[in-house]
């Protein structure tokens, strides 16, 4: 009798305000569609109820996104209460995002966010107007899109293969170099990335031979790297990999389309 009785008070009194039920709750319609739970609102705690509609609409794993786009802030409803594995989120940022971008989400504290291959994330990853999707594990959280198909603003496709900056940029020791590529990232170029680039698109490239550049090559010598495309496509030297004004070279990254 208690059984039969406390579905039709649960139904009497959910129109008035919540309900905590510390006992389980029965439903012994014989017709299977009246065993049912209606008209609950979107959970609003941590342990609340998930309604069909709030999971199928995914509004739980969406969040708000705003701050830069090197750091992005989330807030989620109802907020997180912690960082677990496996949570997923999804939002459209504000700002565009790559190399070491972090999130940080509800003010649980900013974590980094990598490729799904455990890279920096790479130019038209995060970008507005597109939803991003990150899933977290460990200590981190990884996109779930894989890299852009397309080529970022500032890149232009070399084949299907990959993408070369169209401008060449600072003027920097090696490893600042490799460091700066990476933190968008991409990568310095190979010589042979370099020098197809060039031959076969030197009308669209900008600030050609207009001072050395870095590639991803190492000389015989110790401690030295080449430089590419000083006079022509196929120009090459070598300089100390040191922080020095006199071992600079410009920078144009290459980045891999897969």
């Amino acid at each position: 009798m208690k059984r039969a009785l406390l579905p039709c008070c649960l139904i009497t009194c959910a129109t008035y305000a919540q309900i905590h039920v510390d006992r389980p709750v029965v439903l012994t319609a014989t017709d299977p569609a009246e065993r049912t739970v209606q008209g609950s609102a979107p959970a609003l705690e941590a342990d609340g109820l998930i309604t069909l509609d709030g999971a199928r609409s995914g509004r739980y794993h969406w969040g708000q996104a705003s701050g830069m786009g090197m750091a992005i802030q989330l807030a989620l409803t109802p907020p997180a209460e912690a960082y677990v594995n496996g949570m997923e989120l999804r939002f459209v940022p504000t700002a565009p995002g790559m190399g070491p971008v972090s999130v940080n989400v509800d003010g649980l504290g900013a974590r980094r966010i990598y490729r799904s291959d455990g890279l920096p994330v790479s130019a038209g990853l995060l970008v507005p107007g597109t939803v991003a999707t990150l899933v977290y594990a460990d200590t981190a959280f990884f996109t779930a899109a894989r890299a852009p198909a397309t080529c970022p603003d500032g890149f232009m496709p070399v084949n299907g293969q990959y993408c070369i900056q169209r401008n060449d940029t600072v003027n920097v020791s090696f490893f600042t170099a490799t460091r700066w590529c990476n933190d968008r990232g991409a990568r310095l170029c190979s010589y042979g990335e370099y020098i197809h680039a060039c031959t076969m698109h030197q009308a669209e490239l900008e600030g050609l031979f207009n001072d050395w550049e870095w590639i991803d090559d190492t000389s015989d010598h110790t401690h030295m790297a080449d430089i590419a495309g000083r006079w022509v496509c196929h120009s090459i030297s070598n300089l100390a990999m040191i922080e020095s004004n006199n071992n600079y070279a410009r920078v144009r990254c290459c980045l891999t389309l897969k």
